[in-house]
C-alpha cells in the first residue's frame, strides 16, 4: 500500500460520516478523526480489531442516539472497505517479516 493511497484512505475514512456543523458536531468529528488515526497507527491485527470495534461503536451509538442516519449504506461500506485493506496491508506486511 503506497503512501498516497494510505493518505486517500484515512481522508476518506474521516469523511465517511456526515456530521452536523455545530459544536456539537464539531466534538463528533474530532472524536471520529481520533478513531481513525487509531485504525492507522495499529501495528498488529489485534489492535486494528480493537481499533475498527471502537469505531462500529462510535457510530452504532451515534446513529441510536439520532445523530446520524440510519439509512447511510455508503458510509458504513466506506468505513468496512478501508478497515479491511489496512487489515489486508498488515497481514502483508506482517507475514513479510515472520509474524
Amino acid at each position: 500500500m503506497s503512501t498516497p493511497s494510505v493518505h486517500k484512505d484515512f481522508e476518506t475514512l474521516i469523511g465517511a460520516p456526515k456530521f452536523s456543523d455545530d459544536p456539537i458536531g464539531h466534538r463528533q468529528k474530532k472524536r471520529w478523526q481520533l478513531i481513525a488515526s487509531d485504525i492507522y497507527k495499529s501495528t498488529s491485527i489485534e489492535d486494528l480489531l480493537e481499533a475498527r470495534g471502537k469505531a462500529e461503536g462510535y457510530i452504532h451509538g451515534l446513529v441510536d442516539a439520532g445523530h446520524l442516519s440510519t439509512r447511510d449504506t455508503d458510509r458504513d461500506y466506506l468505513i468496512m472497505c478501508i478497515v479491511q485493506r489496512r487489515r489486508e496491508f498488515l497481514q502483508k506486511l506482517l507475514s513479510e517479516f515472520g509474524y
